[in-house]
């Protein structure tokens, strides 16, 4: 199957979003287990985008909780944490001009196209520089 990011996507790009000429997309348990990672690399690239793989890892709860910490508060938020450390999740680095916000953009269009429900979306990424910021950290104590 070839997925091929469409120019002209369902969602326009966010009209407020940090600037930023770097980013990251993650390829979650759902989308690696799907084999969707080529997709989300291509859907990416196709946009426009400088992207690299930096690695694969598996989190693991406390590692979830860490980057998502307002989960542990939410009714649901517990699915939500245990889902992601179902399977490994691919990180790719992502650079260009305006990178958080096309980034984002892709995002929704995947999401929309491959997505198989809240969860189970394929791609995650940041919508702002800190949030970015704070994954990277999380993230990068993972990767071997």
């Amino acid at each position: 199957m070839r997925t091929r990011w469409n120019p002209l996507p369902r969602f326009a790009l966010p009209t407020r979003c940090d600037l930023s000429p770097s980013t990251h997309a993650l390829v979650k348990p759902d989308g690696v287990a799907r084999g969707l990672s080529l997709v989300v690399f291509s859907a990416l690239r196709d946009a426009g985008l400088d992207v690299e793989p930096v690695g694969s890892f598996r989190l693991r709860p406390p590692d979830a909780e860490r980057w998502l910490p307002e989960k542990t508060d939410e009714p649901d938020g517990a699915l939500t944490l245990a889902y992601l450390c179902e399977g490994p999740v691919e990180l790719l680095a992502v650079r260009g001009d305006d990178a958080i916000r096309r980034t984002l953009a892709v995002k929704r269009w995947l999401r929309a196209e491959l997505g198989c429900g809240e969860r189970r979306n394929v791609v995650h990424c940041p919508e702002t520089v800190g949030e970015r910021d704070h994954e990277r950290v999380v993230f990068g104590g993972l990767l071997g």
